[in-house]
């Protein structure tokens, strides 16, 4: 959650938008603002997908992977074509 990310009343449209789905997959919660827009964190959580594409041949790659050491320890990677020799060895 990033606090102060939409203003309040935009919060209020998207949370109008997704009253029905709430009452529906949380029978029990009670309807309030702040259980709505936890429901809406969730969802967006749930469903949020990040796709980074980086070339080990730039040479701000490895200055980016020292600094974001999260990219390059826990993604899951879809190798498309081989790398060369060079970036294997130079990253």
């Amino acid at each position: 959650e990033v606090p102060g990310l939409f203003a309040k009343d935009e919060m209020m449209a998207m949370t109008a938008d997704i009253r029905l789905d709430f009452l529906r997959e949380r029978p029990g919660k009670e309807e309030t603002p702040d259980n709505l827009k936890q429901y809406f964190t969730d969802c967006v959580r749930d469903n949020l997908h990040i796709i980074l594409c980086m070339s080990p041949m730039n040479p701000k790659f490895p200055i980016r992977a020292r600094k974001f050491p999260g990219l390059v320890s826990s993604p899951t990677i879809d190798w498309f074509l081989a790398w060369p020799e060079e970036a294997l060895v130079s990253v």
